[in-house]
């Protein structure tokens, strides 16, 4: 069964009365949730930015790193900011100076490593010059592939005047990164990172402010859909991780949908999850 229908609105939209998808697994701004700690590290990063500084976000696959990320782009104001977003960093050390180059100052970079550094430090002087504030976020951080590329990230971090940087790094990644960045060959570069903080799993209560919040945004005006034990049996199945809980509660308005029910009950919950792989109900 599609999720989706080709106007864009999901399957189950005209039953529950709603103009769009409340559980899409895209990172749309639009339906951030602002739990607790994801302000707060969303607050944290804005900060870092703010000060010139290098910041570093751990979360599990799907807690919400990406949307993060998207909202903090979208509170630069563009007349202030550049912002260069990488979000596939399987790059060399070199490709990474490269793509940097191309995202920041939308041109072509040289052949050669030193003339690459060369463009970006005359280009950080000139944004500089001009009031401009470069920012480079790397989505999936823990997917780049050697030290060599963190060397010279971390080398990045020396373009400065004598009151700041001329750039400002933040990455986002899974715990695998954090792990990574204590061995002692990534001390340096682990140093120059003023800014670390965890993402956290929402709590129960947390998972049904999330579910109505969401509903909300896509138009839902009714009763309160999830009762507490089907939220309940939500957190205990997906264990506070928003895009596991997205697609669980997709799949169970879609049963409730199909049983002609306008709210879900606890045995829909259980066999929509056996319809998810990578859930267990």
């Amino acid at each position: 069964m599609q999720q989706t229908l080709n106007d864009g609105k999901c399957i189950y939209a005209d039953f529950f009365g709603l103009h769009s998808d409340p559980f899409g697994l895209t990172p749309d701004p639009e339906y951030y949730y602002s739990s607790h700690n994801h302000a707060t590290i969303l607050e944290w990063i804005i900060y870092a930015v703010e000060q010139h500084e290098m910041a570093l976000v751990i979360g599990e696959v799907g807690s919400g790193k990406t949307v993060l990320s998207r909202c903090l782009i979208d509170y630069l104001p563009e007349k202030e900011y550049r912002v260069c977003c990488i979000i596939n960093p399987r790059l060399t050390a070199t490709g990474m100076l490269k793509e940097i180059y191309r995202r920041l100052f939308n041109d072509e970079p040289r052949y050669y490593k030193n003339d690459i550094i060369n463009q970006i430090q005359t280009g950080l002087a000139t944004l500089f010059e001009r009031g401009i504030f470069p920012v480079v976020i790397i989505d999936e951080a823990h997917m780049i592939p050697s030290k060599a590329v963190f060397d010279e990230l971390r080398l990045l971090s020396n373009f400065q005047t004598d009151k700041q940087n001329l750039l400002s790094l933040v990455l986002f990644g899974q715990p695998e990164l954090g792990k990574r960045l204590q061995r002692k060959y990534y001390r340096a570069f682990l140093q120059r990172i003023r800014f670390t903080a965890t993402l956290n799993p929402l709590t129960q209560e947390e998972i049904r402010d999330y579910l109505i919040h969401r509903l909300q945004k896509a138009g839902y005006l009714g009763k309160e859909i999830f009762p507490s034990e089907t939220i309940k049996k939500i957190y205990e199945i997906t264990r506070g991780i928003p895009r596991p809980i997205n697609h669980l509660a997709t799949f169970s308005l879609m049963q409730a949908m199909s049983e002609e029910s306008k709210f879900v009950t606890l045995p829909m919950v259980k066999k929509a999850a056996k319809s998810i792989p990578y859930l267990k109900g």
